[in-house]
């Protein structure tokens, strides 16, 4: 019954609420399975509830997809999430035409014929999961409106009675007394309304003694119908974004994964490889510190031409916003960011490098995602001296490179610590 439970508190909203107190994520599912276990009773995390909690996640992406809402997590490769970032403005704008014509289908809810309210109720509820529907008489308006079996999947049956309130005015406690009054002792009641409940009956659902009333209000409702395509149609577009991690240099790790999953799966396997840009500051830069503040500035998921901006105000020697977005792409390059919906946004090794510093992590992902990364290791190895290993690198670069782009992959593993 949780689809239908009155701004029930679910697992996706608990969750939305601990990513938002750890600055959006990403997190791993086992970090946030313990900051919720340690909100309920301190539970031992499991694989079964790991498992659960990802399908909840995508349950409730599709459930707001479906009702023409942003979906609000992004899962990678099933092993971390975060939030979605905010989404550009044709998102923005589909979001809202989505919103205006769910309120003009409740406008119309409110002024259609009570008889037809009630069957369009009934249709909504088989729709949700109920059976053997049955509408009362004309006679009956006053108390229950329609009878059914709430059916999970045919695992359990539970008799429901259903009132509906075709109403402008808050409904108050008054009706749900009296339905739960009217109720037999294994029944459960739900009130659907065209318009919302005061507090008070909201309280009084909410009681746990007594036979549980499940709440819809005017926006559930219109979200329900949109979701199940009752009074509204879809129309489908396709909706183009940049890939600016093949702008970046880089090709899919996998044709048929997400961009964000693509992410993980090239550090995993190394199918994944990008060309380097310069880092503001040059060769004089501390490349790690640099790095800190460009994963500052994508922690709050700003747009790309936000980050632009910041990036600019931060490394003001940088005053073409041309070249701005090409070395910030560092950030994707490393795999310390992506670009969704046009934002910038941490990646679970963004979000891992910003928290803890990693350097050994960092030298990791640099190995597997940087062309000519391992090349140019191999190629100096066992040369003590720096000098003469610029040297090497400069006149016999790697297949693929140019010797200034292998003199600043050597750059960069200095800097790593991995060549000394």
């Amino acid at each position: 019954m949780s689809n239908v439970s009155y701004h029930s508190h679910t697992l996706a909203d608990r969750v939305e609420e601990v990513l938002l107190r750890r600055q959006k994520g990403p997190l791993s599912v086992s970090e946030l399975l313990k900051e919720l276990t340690l909100e309920a009773d301190g539970s031992a995390t499991t694989l079964a509830a790991e498992h659960q909690l990802i399908q909840a996640l995508r349950e409730d992406d599709l459930r707001r997809a479906a009702r023409g809402n942003r979906p609000r997590f992004v899962i990678i490769a099933g092993e971390s999430v975060r939030l979605r970032a905010p989404g550009n403005d044709a998102e923005a704008a589909v979001e809202r035409w989505n919103t205006k014509v769910k309120q003009g289908l409740l406008e119309q809810l409110r002024e259609c014929d009570p008889i037809v309210f009630e069957h369009i109720v009934a249709q909504l509820l088989i729709a949700i999961g109920y059976e053997e529907m049955q509408v009362t008489k004309r006679s009956n308006d006053g108390g229950v409106d329609v009878h059914a079996i709430f059916s999970a999947r045919g695992v359990t049956r539970v008799s429901t009675a259903i009132q509906v309130k075709r109403w402008r005015k808050p409904v108050g406690r008054p009706e749900v007394q009296r339905l739960r009054g009217s109720l037999k002792s294994t029944q459960q009641g739900v009130i659907v309304t065209t318009s919302h409940f005061a507090k008070p009956a909201i309280e009084d659902a909410a009681r746990e003694d007594g036979n549980p009333v499940h709440l819809i209000d005017g926006n559930l409702l219109a979200d329900l119908m949109a979701e199940h395509g009752l009074g509204v149609q879809t129309s489908r577009i396709a909706f183009f974004s940049l890939d600016e991690q093949r702008l970046s240099g880089g090709l899919p790790a996998a044709a048929n994964a997400t961009e964000s999953e693509q992410v993980t799966l090239a550090m995993a396997s190394g199918n994944q490889k990008y060309f380097l840009a310069q880092l503001p500051g040059g060769r004089s830069a501390d490349y790690l510190s640099t790095l800190v503040v460009m994963a500052q500035i994508a922690e709050q998921q700003p747009s790309l031409d936000e980050y632009i901006t910041l990036f600019q105000q931060r490394f003001p020697s940088i005053t073409r916003a041309d070249e701005a977005r090409r070395r910030m792409r560092v950030l994707l390059s490393l795999g310390l960011a992506e670009i969704e919906s046009d934002h910038v946004t941490l990646t679970v090794l963004g979000r891992h490098f910003l928290d803890n510093r990693d350097v050994r992590l960092l030298g990791e992902a640099f190995l597997t995602r940087i062309a000519g990364a391992l090349e140019v290791q191999n190629l100096v190895k066992g040369i003590p001296d720096e000098r003469q290993r610029r040297k090497r690198v400069a006149d016999d670069p790697p297949a693929g490179l140019s010797s200034t782009q292998a003199t600043l992959v050597l750059r960069w593993l200095t800097q790593l610590g991995i060549v000394h």
